[in-house]
């Protein structure tokens, strides 16, 4: 049995199928992620290790060549390339396209703890960087205060907006950018460590020594035992100079300290004072804080950007001297770009059911064509959401590109029918009949424009992460579309006009006819009329269109609620 005969002989069965598959794709939506671009994931690798105290050529003898001779060895590596200089060494690896850089990671970290034995002492532990384009901030936040100084805007940033924005469900971290750093500063006076007999090495060991938190044991109380710690950090900056600085010029041949104790501040100026600046945040000319904001792997920029909205108006409630703006944000470009596209979506069906309601001269066609779309659509992030593609402007710029593509099949099909019908078949009849002959040349069509468009995911590098979710899109609505319009469509239109002869006239539930039985069409207003008669030609056969549209709209309602109504 062919597919349009099972649909027609089973509507209830064809619509509840179909009514699941919209429910399912309903809720694909509600969970697929929002992305301005799709996820382009560049397969390189970098390397950098540092040698602080070697020059160029030592670091690339030492630590990069070690390095790349070991990384050569990762499977799915295509090219490798370095750059050495002085006091670090970068290693650039380079992957084939579809490498599970995961894996690919661990091999490569793998590979580097078996080298570390043959680097130097000096240089410091090899670190892994990723290239990841979706790693830029989604969200980037301004704190200004006329009241509180920088410090104070800083510390407030990091013990409170930042702690609450990365409990926001999408944000991964919060990092803080700008403002001042607290900083001890000790600035040591030559002549005085010269003329006490005290180095450098002294000044650091002491503060070393007296600047110590240790642990102190543990204390039993029932069946609880507490952990104890002896604190010896520094509280105050005087503290800081009552520290005692051993001389020494005053040791002994044992190592232990003689002669009279100075104090730092004997040796030393100390300041309470702030970090050199590395970077500086201003907002509308003026100095701020910035707090930069990050997302989750896979999270929903939109839906992210409007928790952290609501969170910013409660900050603001409970911190109203500290101005907190959103300085620029991803998720303001996503919403207007995927607005654009589905104006457009919306835009292009609108415009083709405009088109099939002129030629088709029926409101119960162009209506029942016209629910394909939606419907095709809707099934249509099902399936993006089971071959997990985001809703960026490029799979939504696939759905635009077949909408105007998901009616062919549906007007190929519905215009058999009723080609069946004029001949004078019942609807039933004239349904399965009509459906049965176009379903191979449809499918056949619908076939070679999705080859078209299929191989586009086969396609390697940037290209294909970009345009594969526009060639997924538009084949699965392609597809989509080909199962309505042998499934749906039919048995719709075996519904319509149920009860009525085939040679029903207007009041009956069919189409015009002129005296010789054909389609009276807009040609036929003209035929025989001299020109100045044409606008008011015209002007009557749009009433008498808009009469009958109405009065079989209303007809075609009245059958579906029957339909439903049992």
């Amino acid at each position: 049995m062919a597919l349009p005969d099972l649909s027609i002989r089973r509507p209830v069965a064809t619509a509840m199928a179909c009514l699941a598959a919209v429910l399912l794709g309903v809720i694909a939506f509600t969970r697929l992620p929002v992305n301005l671009l799709p996820d382009v994931a560049l397969p390189t690798l970098a390397i950098w290790t540092e040698d602080p105290e070697a020059g160029p050529a030592e670091v690339e003898r030492f630590v990069t060549e070690p390095i790349e001779n070991a990384v050569a060895r990762v499977p799915s590596v295509k090219a490798v390339s370095s750059t050495s200089r002085e006091g670090g060494s970068v290693v650039r690896l380079q992957f084939v396209w579809g490498t599970d850089m995961d894996y690919a990671t661990l091999n490569v970290r793998e590979k580097l703890d078996n080298v570390g034995y043959d680097l130097p002492e000096r240089a410091g532990r090899p670190t892994i960087l990723r290239s990841d384009p979706t790693s830029d901030p989604i969200l980037t936040l301004a704190a200004v205060s006329d009241s509180a100084g920088l410090w104070e805007l800083k510390e407030l940033a990091e013990n409170v907006f930042k702690r609450r924005l990365e409990q926001i469900d999408g944000i991964a971290q919060a990092v803080v950018a700008g403002g001042l750093e607290r900083e001890i500063h000790v600035a040591v006076d030559p002549a005085r460590l010269e003329a006490l007999g005290v180095t450098l090495d002294d000044v650091s060991s002491a503060l070393a020594a007296a600047n110590v938190s240790a642990p102190g044991g543990t204390i039993r109380r029932g069946r609880y035992r507490y952990a104890l710690r002896a604190l010896g950090e520094f509280q105050t900056v005087d503290e800081i100079g009552d520290t005692p600085v051993d001389r020494g010029a005053g040791r002994g041949t044992d190592g232990s300290a003689g002669g009279a104790q100075v104090r730092l501040r004997d040796v030393a100026a100390i300041q309470d004072a702030f970090a050199d600046r590395e970077t500086i945040a201003r907002y509308d000319g003026r100095e701020s804080v910035g707090l930069l904001l990050y997302k989750e792997a896979g999270a929903n920029t939109v839906r992210a950007a409007s928790r952290v909205r609501d969170v910013l108006e409660q900050l603001r409630q409970e911190y109203p001297a500290v101005e907190l703006t959103v300085a620029s944000s991803q998720a303001g470009f996503i919403r207007d770009a995927i607005s654009n596209v589905v104006q457009a979506l919306a835009l292009g069906a609108v415009l083709a059911f405009l088109v099939l309601f002129l030629f088709l001269h029926d409101a119960r066609y162009p209506v029942a064509i016209s629910l394909s779309i939606p419907i095709s659509v809707v099934l249509t992030f099902g399936l993006l959401y089971a071959f997990g593609v985001s809703l960026n402007i490029m799979s939504l710029g696939g759905l635009a590109l077949g909408v105007g593509m998901l009616v062919d099949n549906s007007i190929v099909v519905l215009e058999n029918i009723f080609r069946h019908r004029e001949q004078g078949l019942g609807m039933r009849e004239a349904a399965t009949r009509g459906a049965r002959e176009v379903q191979g040349a449809i499918t056949a069509s619908t076939l070679t424009t999705i080859a078209v468009f299929g191989p586009i995911i086969y396609v390697k590098g940037v290209a294909g992460e970009l345009f594969g979710d526009l060639s997924i899109a538009v084949a699965t609505s392609l597809l989509i579309s080909l199962a309505v319009a042998l499934t749906l469509l039919p048995m719709m239109a075996s519904r319509m006009g149920a009860g009525a002869g085939a040679d029903d006239d207007i009041e009956g539930g069919g189409v015009a006819r002129d005296e010789s039985g054909r389609r009276s069409g807009l040609r036929d207003v003209f035929r025989g009329a001299p020109v100045w008669r044409w606008p008011a030609a015209l002007a009557r056969w749009l009433v008498r269109l808009a009469t009958r549209s109405i009065r079989t709209t209303l007809s075609f309602l009245g059958a579906l609620l029957r339909f439903w109504g049992g």
